[in-house]
């Protein structure tokens, strides 16, 4: 069965046993055991960019992979999996590049192509698909429409318990993302109390240092955050901040802010992480292209320092 039929049954609502379907051998190759973690280009760095231009311009600065957007307004529209998330990995892994996760807008896995889009994603290669973020808890109690903590709690713990169920059947592990401020899983901790109970090979993290150090207003915020992080560790996003004397945080290039880069692979080397590394952008630049390569030359360095070959 090739991955054209395996998509049209699926659309048909006849799914068939992963076991069944034969993967390309693009997708069997990248499926070996890594070296060092793959340097992926986050695709939301490049949203102006089809799909089908982007391997060229990332394969072109240097970058072994990709972390791609399926979301409203990302590279792939949930609603046009059928046609663009095959025709996005077979453009992507045909020019030799890695799509080891993809990134969504998902909470639940009632949400609609939530189901879908994690199938087909592990059928196609992927190993990882990171969630969305949920919202905030309402500023006030004196909303009508506000909802219990409690009731928060219970909403939330089911909807990362199926999401846990959905990955498994699909092959495919979730991952939480760490969000500064009233988000949920703001803190690793608070993260784990949300996950309690949820094995760790069903769900599991995409670590944000940038967003540890906003959480904790302080240089070192990320590395406790990372310790309670690595035993779920699944990928890392990877993007870097200042902190000026009034302890307002701003992005900034890669290796140009507070965090050591160099502890930070060190400690991902020592516990032997080979997920993938997603590079984002999120300072302003005249130049994307130019700025993702330097970015990438930096991240590249500090890899090679922790994993010397």
């Amino acid at each position: 069965m090739n991955r054209r039929t395996a998509l049209s049954t699926l659309a048909g609502s006849a799914l068939v046993a992963r076991e069944a379907l034969a993967q390309p051998p693009v997708v069997a190759q990248s499926a070996k055991p890594a070296a060092r973690p793959i340097l992926c280009a986050y695709s939301g760095n490049l949203a102006k960019i089809p799909y089908q231009e982007l391997s060229g311009i990332v394969r072109a600065m240097g970058y072994e992979g990709l972390d791609l957007t399926v979301m409203p307004g990302g590279h792939v529209d949930p609603s046009l999996y059928m046609v663009d998330l095959d025709r996005a990995f077979q453009t992507i892994q045909s020019a030799g590049m890695d799509l080891p996760m993809v990134t969504t807008s998902f909470t639940s896995a009632s949400q609609p192509y939530a189901y879908a889009i994690l199938y087909v994603s592990a059928m196609l290669g992927a190993k990882f698909c990171r969630l969305g973020t949920w919202p905030p808890a309402p500023a006030t109690a004196a909303d009508p429409n506000a909802q219990t903590a409690t009731m928060r709690a219970m909403m939330l713990r089911n909807d990362l318990t199926q999401l846990s169920v959905t990955g498994q059947r699909c092959k495919i592990t979730p991952l939480l993302a760490n969000h500064a401020g009233s988000y949920p899983g703001r803190s690793i901790p608070e993260a784990e109390t949300m996950l309690n109970g949820i094995d760790r090979s069903a769900f599991g993290y995409c670590f944000d240092a940038a967003q540890a150090v906003i959480e904790a207003r302080s240089a070192e915020g990320w590395v406790a955050a990372l310790q309670s992080a690595l035993p779920r560790l699944g990928a890392v996003a990877v993007s870097d901040v200042t902190i000026d004397s009034a302890g307002v945080v701003r992005p900034c290039p890669l290796g140009d802010g507070v965090i050591d880069w160099k502890k930070f692979f060190s400690l991902l080397a020592a516990a032997r992480f080979r997920g993938p590394v997603s590079l984002h952008m999120d300072y302003e630049t005249h130049s994307e292209v130019n700025a993702m390569t330097k970015d990438l030359a930096f991240a590249r360095a500090r890899v090679e320092e922790a994993w010397p070959l």
